[in-house]
């Protein structure tokens, strides 16, 4: 290279230096068109293609990840409103259960109020019977001892029918 700078360099010098024979020249580029030629076909065309291949394959995988996520959020979609329509019809029906709950409650205290004041009312007639069944039997046995009282005393002077409806006057007359 020291030589280079030396002396001054002409431009028919350079084109030797770089070319030296038109021959080797002529092969260096006829093997390298062929080298390019040959790489083209055996490397870069198929390297193109499997490029191509890959990017449709990623395109198919993009497209149908975002068709995926499009269903999975109709989805999600479509159970939010379905949980909701759920949750409403549950309200509703609990609401209802409740209500009915409610009524059927009345309806059977109501029912034992009107059993017990039946009940009571019965009871009440059954002691009311009771009642002037031992005041008529009271009445009786007192008539009785009354008559053989004054059946003793008066001796036959007042018959027992007439006697009968005195006692039973006096009686009456008590209460």
């Amino acid at each position: 290279m020291m030589w280079l700078m030396s002396r001054p360099i002409e431009p028919a010098e350079i084109i030797n230096q770089l070319f030296p024979n038109l021959w080797v020249f002529i092969a260096h580029v006829i093997a390298t068109i062929v080298l390019l030629t040959l790489l083209t076909k055996w490397v870069y065309n198929p390297f193109r293609k499997a490029m191509r291949a890959r990017r449709n394959k990623i395109r198919e995988i993009l497209q149908d990840a975002a068709d995926k996520q499009a269903k999975a959020n109709y989805d999600q979609k479509e159970a939010t409103s379905l949980l909701t329509t759920a949750k409403v019809e549950a309200n509703t029906i609990v609401a209802t259960a409740r209500s009915e709950a409610e009524n059927r409650k009345h309806q059977i205290i109501d029912a034992a109020k009107k059993e017990a004041v039946h009940l009571n009312e019965q009871m009440k007639k059954e002691i009311e019977k009771e009642k002037e069944q031992y005041k008529d039997d009271i009445r009786k046995s007192i008539i009785e001892v009354a008559f053989d009282a004054a059946g003793q005393l008066l001796s036959k002077e007042i018959s027992k029918d007439e006697h009968k409806k005195i006692v039973e006057n006096f009686i009456d007359n008590l209460e």
